[in-house]
């Protein structure tokens, strides 16, 4: 069993009026690890996420199109799923009370929020708003094993895009910090 906290951030283009920011998550679930000799190994894992994050849209006029100046809109959403992440590790230090480890691989993700809500309120201002049911990120990190605890620091890259906010391609990025 493990849990820990996600530090995300959003990516976007700014040019498009969006505004935006993630706010601190957490997660919760299971890994099992086996060794492919001394050093090698395979970390499966399972964990439920949830981060929430806040946006501020420029209005678009509803009779051109165009993006209103000074007419914003703040939302908040929040991205919760499954998340399956597949990592091959290498022991780098191996000593009697911990070990070193560095691993990476592909975590697939798929979303069970509802935004029926938020997709309504965003085509009210003229804006769409769409979130993928399933992604994929790249991750890396290090862990320490110490005594019967391990802990993991790891960065998630996406490959794949998790919203369309405003016609403006999002995704998350950043941080996760578990101990197990």
């Amino acid at each position: 069993v493990k849990g820990g906290v996600t530090l995300n951030s959003l990516s976007y283009d700014q040019e498009q009026g969006l505004q935006a920011e993630a706010n601190p998550g957490f997660n919760v679930g299971a890994f099992f690890r086996l060794y492919i000799g001394d050093k090698l190994y395979l970390q499966p894992e399972v964990a439920y996420s949830f981060g929430k994050f806040n946006f501020d849209v420029n209005v678009k006029d509803v009779i051109d199109g165009t993006l209103a100046d000074d007419a914003t809109k703040s939302f908040e959403a929040s991205k919760q799923g499954v998340s399956i992440p597949v990592l091959v590790g290498y022991r780098v230090l191996n000593l009697k009370v911990a070990n070193l480890r560095l691993f990476a691989g592909p975590e697939f993700m798929i979303s069970t929020g509802n935004f029926e809500q938020l997709t309504s309120d965003m085509e009210a201002i003229g804006q769409n708003f769409e979130a993928s049911a399933f992604g994929v990120s790249g991750v890396a990190g290090i862990g320490v094993d110490a005594l019967m605890l391990s802990l993991d620091l790891r960065y998630a890259y996406p490959f794949t895009n998790n919203f369309v906010i405003g016609g403006e391609e999002t995704n998350f990025r950043g941080w996760v910090v578990s101990l197990a």
